[in-house]
């Protein structure tokens, strides 16, 4: 996890250990996925730090290396952090697009270095429930997965709001991101625990 977040160590560093990591990391995902029934999926960690950021924008980079067409949603409106992967301004984003001020086509954009489409956050709202609950978000995430191979959802953490849970509705599944040698058991538990009291697919 670093503080650049434009610095992807599966396009930096390809042949290194934690580039490797993160080859295994969708090895694991195309297992669990061989019928392909997970095309919606949410990244979340217990709390922020994590680097959940970091990982579901190497994973969609090795998803486009392996030829598949992706697309990244950064759905934590609270906290957007995708604008800094790409190295753009938080503006025309999903905030943007519910309140009608941007189009399908000028909300989607693509990186051609990284080779995937991505979704930012847009203009900061109060009204994150209400965005997260919208008719219309619904029916954007059901056109991105008839769109793309992978909508991969970057959303808050489960136990600093309860966005996280909102956004599970959306998804098919949610992988949960863990920071090593950071996280402790007891709060990784609680935050396992509420997405499966909210019978969220982990």
């Amino acid at each position: 996890r670093l503080s650049d977040y434009s610095y992807l160590i599966t396009y930096e560093q390809p042949m290194s250990y934690h580039a490797e990591a993160f080859q295994k990391a969708l090895v694991n995902l195309e297992y669990v996925n061989v019928d392909g029934n997970l095309k919606v999926i949410q990244f979340t960690s217990s709390l922020a730090g994590a680097g959940k950021s970091t990982f579901v924008s190497n994973i969609a980079h090795l998803m486009g290396k392996k030829g598949k067409k992706v697309v990244i949603v950064d759905l934590d409106l609270r906290k957007p952090k995708l604008n800094r992967v790409f190295k753009v301004a938080n503006e025309k984003g999903i905030t943007d697009y519910l309140a009608g001020k941007v189009t399908y086509d000028n909300l989607v954009k693509y990186n051609e270095k990284f080779n995937m489409h991505y979704i930012v956050a847009g203009e900061k709202t109060t009204a994150v429930v209400n965005i997260l609950e919208a008719k219309k978000l619904k029916e954007l995430i059901a056109k991105l997965r008839e769109t793309f191979d992978y909508v991969l959802l970057d959303s808050p953490p489960v136990l600093a709001v309860s966005d996280a849970l909102y956004i599970a509705r959306l998804a098919d599944g949610v992988i949960f991101v863990v920071a090593q040698n950071e996280a402790k058991k007891e709060i990784i538990n609680e935050a396992v625990s509420t997405l499966k009291q909210n019978k969220v697919n982990i």
